[in-house]
C-alpha cells in the first residue's frame, strides 16, 4: 500500500520517515562524536558529507512534507500534541539544512553536493547571521527525536497500542 489510511501509513510515508532518521542520525551522531572524541573514524567517514547529507535531507523534508500534507485526509488519527510534535519536528527537519546551506554560502563558501559545485559562496551577512542559528536547531531537533522515540517506546510498550507498528509497517498481532 503506497498510500497512507486511517490504520497504517503507507510505504511512501513510511520509505520518507525512515530516510530521514538514518540521515538526520548520521549528521547528528557523526558531529556530536567529532566534539567527544576529536577525529574518531566514524566522525571523519560522515562528516566530509555533512554539506551533501544536509542538502539531501532539506529535500527529502521538501517533498516529504508534500506528500503528508496529500495524504492528511487519509493518516491515521493524532492527538493534539503529537500534532505539534510533528510541526515542530518538520519545521525543525527543514530549518536546520537550510540554516547550514545559508551559513555555508552567506560566509563565502560554496554548496558543494557529491563534489559538485551548486552554488557559489557569497558575501552576505544576513544568511551567515541566519546560520547562526544551525547550532541551536540542531539540539532542539536532537531533543525533539528523543522525545519522540521516547513516545514511541511509551506507546508500544506502555499504552501497548499499534502507534509504532504503524510506522513500521507491521499489522496489530491481535
Amino acid at each position: 500500500m503506497l498510500k497512507d489510511s486511517p490504520q497504517h501509513y503507507g510505504s511512501v510515508t513510511r520509505a520518507f520517515h525512515w530516510l530521514i532518521a538514518v540521515l538526520v542520525i548520521a549528521q547528528l551522531t557523526s558531529v556530536f562524536s567529532s566534539f567527544l572524541w576529536e577525529h574518531n573514524a566514524y566522525s571523519q567517514l560522515i562528516l566530509p558529507w555533512h554539506t551533501t547529507i544536509g542538502v539531501s535531507v532539506l529535500t527529502v523534508m521538501a517533498i516529504r512534507t508534500l506528500w503528508a500534507l496529500s495524504q492528511l485526509s487519509r493518516r491515521p488519527a493524532l492527538q493534539r500534541l503529537a500534532i505539534a510534535g510533528h510541526v515542530i519536528m518538520y519545521a525543525l527537519l527543514i530549518l536546520m539544512p537550510l540554516s547550514g546551506a545559508l551559513m555555508t554560502w552567506g560566509s563565502g563558501y560554496g554548496i558543494h553536493v557529491f563534489g559538485t559545485a551548486w552554488f557559489e559562496g557569497a558575501d552576505a551577512p544576513w544568511a551567515a547571521g541566519f546560520g547562526k542559528l544551525h547550532g541551536t536547531f540542531a539540539w532542539l531537533l536532537s531533543f525533539m527525536i528523543v522525545g519522540h522515540i521516547v513516545m514511541a517506546m511509551y506507546h508500544h510498550f506502555g499504552r501497548r497500542d499499534d502507534t509504532l507498528r504503524r510506522m513500521l509497517g507491521r499489522k496489530d498481532p491481535g
